[in-house]
């Protein structure tokens, strides 16, 4: 297994979903933010032990002593569970390398951040539909098609594993193709070349 330190932006992101949903107040965000940090660092200093502050696997310039210094920014764009499934997913992951992770506070509140996030996608697509990978840019791979051993599609936020920049819940939402548009498109014959 592999773990990284966050970004920033990463825990931005899951915060303000968390405070979209009503998981957390504004005077808790920070606290939250270092507690989640402290856990990913733990994790990645257990993980990788001849590591040293400054050259642990982490965004650029990180040093250990940045965990207690994070300050809450709010996350632009409408809050997509999907992006936040994958990013509290992947917080996770990055942090569950060392033997305090299980009992933590914050493998407690990515739980609850992660099934608040599950729980709100079906009602997220009936409303603005599903997303259509293929209207992404060219070069831009936030969003990829996954086929299972049964063969059935599944749409999945990549984004979300390492969030790139602040800029991700607002490309995911022109990516959504409307409920409508997406049940026509399924009907529609497919094209003839």
């Amino acid at each position: 297994m592999s773990a990284w330190i966050v970004s920033r932006d990463h825990l931005d992101l899951l915060i303000t979903a968390a405070l979209a949903w009503g998981l957390t107040s504004t005077d808790e965000t920070d606290d939250i933010g270092r507690t989640l940090w402290r856990e990913n660092l733990a994790s990645v200093a257990y993980r990788y032990p001849s590591d040293r502050d400054g050259t642990r696997p982490a965004p650029h310039g990180f040093r250990d002593r940045d965990v207690d210094t994070y300050q809450f920014r709010p996350y632009p764009g409408r809050v997509d569970p999907d992006v936040v499934t994958a990013a509290a997913a992947s917080l996770e992951y990055q942090s569950c390398e060392h033997p305090g992770w299980p009992d933590s506070a914050a493998r407690r509140w990515v739980h609850e951040l992660h099934a608040a996030a599950t729980v709100r996608i079906p009602a997220y697509l009936a409303q603005y539909g599903p997303v259509d990978p293929h209207r992404q840019g060219r070069g831009e791979c936030g969003w990829y098609v996954l086929v299972d051993l049964k063969g059935r599609r599944q749409i999945r936020s990549g984004d979300g594993w390492s969030v790139p920049d602040r800029g991700v819940f607002e490309r995911a939402a022109p990516l959504r193709v409307t409920p409508q548009r997406a049940h026509d498109d399924a009907k529609a014959p497919p094209p003839v070349n």
